[in-house]
C-alpha cells in the first residue's frame, strides 16, 4: 500500500506567495534604480547588475527553509 501523500502546510502557500511578490517588488526596484545609472560607466552598471542579481538569494533561502521546517 503506498503512503498518503502530505498536504501542502500554510507555510508553503506563505512562503509561494511571499517569493512572487517580494522578487516581483525587488525586480522592478532593481530594474528603477538600474535605469538611474544608465550614464554611468558600463563596468559600473555591470557590477550592479550582477550583485541585483545574486542578492535576492540570500532572503529566498531563508524563506524556503522556513517553509520546509515544521
Amino acid at each position: 500500500m503506498m503512503p498518503e501523500p502530505q498536504k501542502p502546510s500554510h507555510r508553503s502557500l506563505i512562503g509561494m506567495l511571499g517569493l512572487i511578490i517580494g522578487l516581483t517588488l525587488y525586480a522592478f526596484l532593481a530594474a528603477a534604480i538600474g535605469d538611474l545609472m544608465v550614464k554611468w560607466p558600463l563596468a559600473i552598471q555591470m557590477i550592479y547588475y550582477l550583485v541585483a542579481g545574486l542578492v535576492w538569494l540570500i532572503p529566498a533561502k531563508k524563506v524556503i527553509y522556513w517553509m520546509g521546517g515544521q
